[in-house]
């Protein structure tokens, strides 16, 4: 069964049909919980002042743009990747970090309020 790491990394130590499909299923519901956030971080921008606003959703942006890449990614690992997997999992592991990172940064725009 797959693990998820602290950094919302997927790992399995299974092999096989049933793994492979567990591990897509298990990174997609890890990226509909990045949408769900990402989301959420927008509506705070949108709450937030202007400059605040701004700097959120140009962050949100980059967050954004990884989780598209990271959807995509995935979306192109056949059901029965086996070998194929490992190496495509890593990659939408590094996207989901970069994600991570610009979701972490905007975060810290809205918690640092406005700028004067």
């Amino acid at each position: 069964m797959p693990t998820t790491t602290d950094n919302g990394s997927v790992g399995s130590g299974d092999t096989g049909s049933a793994a492979d499909t567990t591990t897509v299923d298990r990174l997609e519901h890890l990226l509909d919980e990045w949408r769900a956030r990402i989301d959420d971080l927008l509506v705070q921008a949108d709450l937030a002042s202007k400059d605040v606003a701004e700097a959120v959703r140009a962050k949100a942006a980059v967050a954004e743009n990884a989780y598209l890449a990271a959807r995509n990614r995935l979306r192109d690992i056949p059901k029965d990747a086996g070998a194929n997997l490992g190496s495509a999992r890593d990659g939408i592991d590094k996207l989901v970090d970069d994600m991570r990172q610009a979701y972490q940064s905007a975060e810290a725009v809205i918690r640092r309020g406005p700028v004067d």
